[in-house]
This record gives C-alpha cells, structure tokens and sequence, in this order.
C-alpha cells in the first residue's frame, strides 16, 4: 500500500491543486453543513492554552501528511451527511485538545472526501469558524484560539518559512475594501501572462507601427519565454502550495488559483515586462517598475502569494528575460 501510495505522490495531484472558488450554496446545502460548523465552534473551543494548540497542530498537520486527497475520496468517500458525521466525532471524543483533533480531522477527511456543492457548503461552514476574515466577518468569541493555533503551525515550520508566513500576514490582513480588491484583482488579471505588457506595445504598434513593431518583437519572446519557465518547469518542481491551504486566517480574494505558489508568474511576468521596456523606454522606467510592484504586492494582498514567491519571481523573470533577450540579440548580431 505504501509503495502504491508512493507513486502516487509522484504524480502531480492536478484535482487537489485546483481548489474552487468560494461560491453560493443552497439554502438547503448550507443546512447540512451547519452541524459541522457548529461541532467545528464547540472543538475549538476548547483550546484555552499554547500547549494544546501545540498538541492539536501536530495531530493535524501529523494527518495532513498522510492521505491525498484522492486517496480519502477513493478509500474513504465522504458520508452521505457529512455535517452530522463531524457533529457525531465532536460528541464521542473527550473534552480537551483531543476533542478539537477529532472534530478537526473529522471535517478534513469530509471535506477531502466531498465534492461539489456539499464540498463547498463544508469549506464555507469551517471557514466561517477557523477563518471569517475570509467572508469579511468577524468571530471574537474564538480569537484567541485562532491566534493560538496559528502559532503552533507557525512554531512547526523553519524559520525562513515562519518569516515568510509572518510578511504574508502582516500583509495580507491590511485593510480590504471593495475599492482596493477591485482595483488589485484588475491589476492581477490584467497582467496574467504579462498581457498587459503586450496589449500596450501592440496598442503602441497600431499607433506607430515605424517606431514600435521592432519593440514589440524584441520584448515579447523574452517576456514568454521567462513567464513559462516560471509557471511550468520551475512552479511544478517546487510544488509549494498556496497560502490559503496552509495557513489558517490566510484571507483569499476572488478565485483561487489551480497552480502551485512557488514562484509567482504573474511576479516574474511583471518584472521581467519592467525590465525589458525600461531598455526601450528608460525615461518611463519608474512607471513600469511602479506597475511591477502593484502587481507583485497584489497576489499576497489577494492571498495567493507569499512573499517569497512574488521575490522570486521577480528575480526569475528579470534573469530569464534578460537571458533570453542576450540569446535573441546574438542572432540578430550574426545574421
């Protein structure tokens, strides 16, 4: 079974990558996951001090190396009423720390195990609890036992990582409004795939074709070139998941990307845009790098992005673009 389990895992996992996102239910789904939400209350609460945040975290995230979730929906197909599946763990489990990792278990092996609307009516249900900043409400009731079990993941983790979890937090949770999420959520998909770069120079091409169809062809190869190492080769290497499946409180605007996090393309996308049109047009560089940070900062404020790939994406698509440019000019130079 392990060895089955194995090669698995060395496959990309392409249904677990590819979270929805949060969606309307039915009145009806949300009624069958209102168990869950409220057994979910009554577990967490139960968590009063550090050391059982500590003990909690580690049963779960001790789980959460186990099983894919292929795996639980194959071997372990959620219950046809899950919400009173998660309910029935909570009441059988004692009082303490061992009845939050029940309940907590409980509700990922249904979540894991669900799909489709009664998935999606789950997730909401749990995230109205572990995470209500992500609907934009608030659970003071239960504050305190978030910020501990946040700790306690944080107190797991490597220091690098727990610095990169720190930055994305403090960002991340800065004030949101339908203002800013509209105008970072254009940014993000305006420059997907560095189109933006490419939609101006053509628009600058159509204007005047003289002056800027030799910009056009010696910006956008690069520009691919470095935005497709980034997304595929290098991204599904480091299979680094996204901040709203590890973190708890991680906020996540609009729909939740189906790729792994480490490094960011849009980032590399972005920069690598600034730097190759600062080349042409040096006197706008501080506009383009302007629009490259927005960019950048824009997918950890939309949560998913942490700080260190949006750095490293920068750094990639800087490289690889002005890589790529050097080989293009060389043939240019030989012909």
């Amino acid at each position: 079974m392990s060895d089955k389990r194995s090669k698995k895992r060395s496959q990309p996992e392409a249904e677990e990558t590819k979270p929805a996102a949060s969606e309307p239910v039915s009145p009806e789904a949300r009624a069958k996951a209102e168990p869950a939400k409220e057994a979910v209350k009554e577990a967490v609460g139960e968590i009063t001090t550090p050391e059982q945040a500590e003990q909690v975290a580690e049963t779960v995230l001790d789980a959460a190396a186990g099983p894919t979730e292929r795996e639980v929906r194959e071997e372990a197909p959620a219950k046809p009423q899950p919400g009173e599946a998660v309910q029935t763990a909570a009441a059988a489990a004692p009082p303490g720390p061992e009845k939050a990792s029940a309940t907590l278990l409980t509700a990922a092996q249904q979540v894991a195990g669900s799909t489709g609307e009664t998935r999606e009516a789950l997730e909401q249900a749990l995230q109205a609890v572990l995470n209500p900043e992500q609907r934009g409400e608030r659970e003071p009731e239960l504050e305190q036992q978030r910020s501990l079990l946040r700790e306690a993941i944080l107190s797991r983790m490597k220091p690098y990582q727990k610095t990169d979890v720190r930055l994305f937090l403090a960002i991340n949770h800065l004030p949101h409004n339908w203002l800013t999420n509209g105008i970072m959520t254009i940014l993000t998909i305006a420059f997907n795939g560095g189109m933006a770069w490419l939609a101006g120079l053509f628009g600058a091409v159509l204007f005047n074709r003289r002056r800027h169809r030799r910009v056009f062809l010696q910006v956008a190869p690069p520009l691919w070139f470095a935005t497709l190492i980034v997304e595929y080769p290098i991204k599904y290497y480091f299979r680094r998941r996204r901040p709203f499946i590890d973190i708890v409180q991680a906020i996540t605007v609009g729909r939740k990307p189906g790729s792994y996090s480490f490094p960011s393309g849009h980032s590399a996308a972005a920069f690598a845009g600034a730097w190759l049109l600062s080349r042409h047009y040096p006197l706008l560089a501080p506009l383009w790098y302007v629009l490259a940070v927005l960019v950048a900062f824009s997918r950890i404020y939309l949560g998913v992005h942490y700080p260190g790939d949006v750095v490293t994406g920068s750094l990639l698509g800087t490289v690889l673009a002005e890589a790529m440019r050097r080989v293009i000019d060389a043939g240019d130079d030989c012909d």
